[in-house]
């Protein structure tokens, strides 16, 4: 086992990570310790990383784990958790916007993002179109179910696990017959070498988004969730989430929701920094 100690050079709201992840299925929470257990799997092999915050001014970081490749965990969970943020550089710009008075509010709150694509990918499925606590409750339930345990640590399903399960076991945990058509064809599609997953940290959203939105079941909200939590990309601003919608109207004491002319002009004036200017208004409206 090895231990390493991370300092960050800028303010970091660890606790507003906490809050976030405690819903993720596979990651465990300790919120009392401030400390969070994630499963990565590295060189073919599972491996538990704890993540504990040990100081505030300046920030810096506890990490243990177990695998050999020091280097690779640490470069993931840097990937992860989003250590390298230039938060000044964002908020310069986007206190320039729209929303600049959500800045004081939850600045460096950063955007973490999925320990697994393919989960994160899955899980938007499982969320389309129903209440986000029952959706938390199937997710885990289904990782729990079909997910493997390493130690006290659970591991998203394989997609090649997935590709093996009826439409009538995932009907067993309430899942519309379409969504599970949805699940296992995606499923099929990751595991057969149909996406070109393996480049998708490299390569443009616009390359990716051609090739999801071909797959059956995914559509705009979801090639965007994804980007943005799955892969973490920097500008991206679902101009269709209602949420973001609710938030605009309430930021700008609007009658109603925004028009489709305000949203693509708020848009296009928080661009390069979108996602943050989403993250922001989603956490307006908590």
């Amino acid at each position: 086992m090895w231990k390493e100690e991370v300092s960050l050079n800028t303010p970091y709201q660890w606790d507003e990570v906490l809050k976030r992840l405690v819903h993720e299925p596979t990651f465990s929470v300790h919120s009392a310790e401030k400390r969070l257990s994630i499963p990565l799997y590295i060189d073919e092999t599972h491996a538990v990383v704890k993540v504990k915050q040990i100081n505030d001014d300046p920030v810096r970081f506890e990490v243990i784990s177990e695998h050999e490749n020091k280097t690779k965990i640490l470069n993931e969970i840097s990937t992860i958790l989003q250590w390298e943020t230039q938060f000044e550089e964002l908020h310069h710009h986007l206190r320039q916007t729209t929303i600049a008075p959500l800045i004081d509010l939850f600045g460096h709150t950063p955007i973490t993002v999925s320990n697994d694509p393919f989960a994160c990918l899955i899980s938007c499925i499982i969320h389309q179109q129903i209440q986000r606590t029952f959706a938390i409750q199937v997710t885990k339930k289904f990782v729990r179910m079909y997910g493997e345990r390493v130690g006290n640590a659970w591991f998203f399903p394989t997609p090649e696990k997935i590709s093996s399960l009826t439409i009538d076991e995932l009907r067993d945990l309430q899942l519309s017959t379409r969504k599970a058509e949805y699940m296992i064809g995606i499923a099929k599609a990751w595991s057969e070498g149909v996406l070109n997953h393996h480049q998708y940290r490299s390569i443009s959203s616009e390359e990716i988004a051609k090739e999801l939105i071909k797959l059956k079941g995914v559509g705009p909200w979801t090639v965007e969730n994804f980007l943005l939590f799955g892969l973490g990309r920097k500008d991206i601003f679902p101009v269709g989430d209602v949420g973001i919608q609710i938030a605009l109207q309430k930021l700008l004491n609007l009658d109603g929701k925004p028009s489709k002319e305000i949203m693509e002009y708020v848009k296009e004036q928080v661009s390069p920094f979108g996602s943050y200017a989403a993250l922001y208004l989603w956490k307006s409206i908590e």
